[in-house]
């Protein structure tokens, strides 16, 4: 029996499990390397009281077919309850949907399809180069990751595919040979970087579940107040989060956690000076450094080698689809390009180069 080939998938976020676990339903042997100690990338969550939560705010749309769909898949769909959420500025209100014990059932049993199927999940494993190795039968692809402890460990595997930006595969692929333009395409994406802080106060402090703000005069541009949509469940308080979307040139992006803190409260004294700083019972920052490409790139990036593939935010041409917090677009370019690499490895056989018809048909 010929050996499965094996596919490295680079990041555990939504698109690299996704794309993994079908992989892994598809016969090949999957190796994931994420350099976090968690799967879930932007959609990662943390114990807030005696529930799951995700540091970024995400919900779901009657319209995402995909993640609705891939719920489904997972067993998942009775878990979703809808609500209706009320937007500062608007008369009306839009259904929206949240797993009864968060997004972290969705990324558990994504990792669990893939151990399940074979697969393994290297966490803390920072990939830092991309080289193609030269054998007599085959050329494999090697990826040199390193570990917290700064120890470099080696991976072979047939194929890679990359999750992560644009920029970051330039930066790891100086190894292979990829053509100058190629290079340019994905250094010329710009992204904005995202600093969400998540609070958990003792009451709630708005009446809506979202409110835009002006970015000239706010640290931040929205404000989402998840109990307002869910409920107060068993947080032990409140959820507030507060979403920035900066340039890296922007001084907040290289301030300390405790001074995006302060800059952020001060602003909401500035919206209700009532509230104090007591009435906050705890709080966590968390930084994206690549949350949303502002830019697309100028010729297509999916194939720049033979079994090397890309499925990125910037490959989605448009960009509502490929705005923060939208996970629709991801798992429908993950499950694409996942089709695309089995059909690579595995090409169909028309019937006519088949020797013995009669006995396949029987």
């Amino acid at each position: 029996m010929p050996q499965r080939p094996s596919i490295c998938v680079i990041g555990a976020g939504l698109t690299g499990l996704v794309a993994a676990r079908k992989l892994a339903r598809n016969g090949f042997r999957v190796l994931v390397v994420e350099q976090h100690s968690t799967a879930g990338g932007t959609l990662s969550s943390m114990r807030i009281g005696h529930e799951y939560l995700e540091l970024i705010p995400h919900h779901l749309r009657k319209n995402d077919r995909n993640m609705i769909s891939l719920f489904k898949e997972l067993g998942l769909f009775d878990d979703i309850s809808w609500f209706d959420s009320y937007w500062y500025g608007r008369a009306g209100r839009k259904k929206l949907g949240y797993p009864e014990r968060g997004f972290h059932t969705l990324i558990s049993a994504l990792t669990q399809e893939i151990t399940d199927g074979g697969g393994i999940i290297y966490y803390g494993y920072t990939a830092l180069d991309i080289s193609l190795v030269c054998n007599e039968d085959k050329d494999t692809y090697q990826i040199t990751c390193v570990l917290a402890d700064c120890t470099s460990v080696l991976i072979d595997c047939d194929d890679v595919l990359f999750t992560g930006s644009c920029r970051n595969l330039a930066h790891i692929t100086h190894s292979l040979d990829l053509p100058t333009d190629y290079r340019d395409s994905l250094m010329d994406v710009t992204y904005r970087a995202n600093m969400t802080l998540l609070l958990v106060t003792k009451s709630p402090f708005t009446g809506c579940f979202s409110r835009p703000f002006d970015e000239d005069h706010y640290p931040f541009q929205r404000l989402i107040q998840h109990s307002n949509l869910v409920g107060e469940r068993k947080y032990g308080g409140h959820i507030l989060y507060l979403s920035g979307s900066f340039q890296t040139t922007h001084p907040m992006w290289t301030q300390s956690d405790s001074e995006v803190f302060k800059a952020y409260f001060k602003s909401l004294q500035k919206i209700n000076p009532t509230i104090l700083r007591s009435d906050i019972k705890t709080w966590r920052l968390t930084r994206t450094r690549y949350a949303l490409p502002i830019s697309s790139p100028e010729t297509s990036i999916s194939t720049p080698l033979p079994g090397l593939y890309i499925c990125s935010l910037a490959m989605i041409s448009d960009s509502a689809s490929a705005a923060e917090y939208r996970m629709d677009s991801c798992v429908s370019m993950a499950n694409d390009i996942a089709d695309q690499i089995r059909s690579n490895r595995f090409p169909v056989r028309p019937l006519s180069s088949v020797a013995n018809i009669d006995y396949i048909c029987s």
